[in-house]
């Protein structure tokens, strides 16, 4: 069992980030000792690092909220693969996107550099 610092240092995020991860209930399973303070299991750690790599990979929290509902921890390497599959063909939609509005806008610019001449 590990303190709310502890589990901090191990996931390396700020202990304020997995209070605000329980108060906004991404995380649900904290158990509280004697004197009512957090305490994590090797589960909640591995959930803890799963939320932080979804994190830096740009997902935001809802996203991370409907792929941990359904996740099953045992199979962690798998669904994480599917989630990350999913992930990625968002994030190419998005480029797509961008980049017709670059395209878009690269096409204004030479029209105003055509008015110019």
């Amino acid at each position: 069992m590990y303190t709310i610092q502890q589990a901090s240092l191990l996931v390396e995020i700020p202990a304020s980030s997995i209070r605000y991860y329980e108060k906004i209930d991404l995380i649900t399973s904290i158990k509280r000792n004697t004197q009512n303070h957090r305490i994590f299991d090797d589960q909640d750690i591995e959930l803890l690092k799963l939320i932080k790599c979804f994190r830096n990979l740009g997902m935001s929290i809802e996203d991370i909220r409907e792929n941990i509902s359904t996740l099953n921890l045992e199979q962690e390497e798998i669904n994480t693969q599917a989630i990350l599959v999913q992930h990625k063909e968002k994030l190419e939609e998005q480029i797509e996107v961008l980049n017709s509005y670059i395209h878009e806008i690269d096409g204004k610019i030479v029209t105003k550099i055509a008015d110019y001449l």
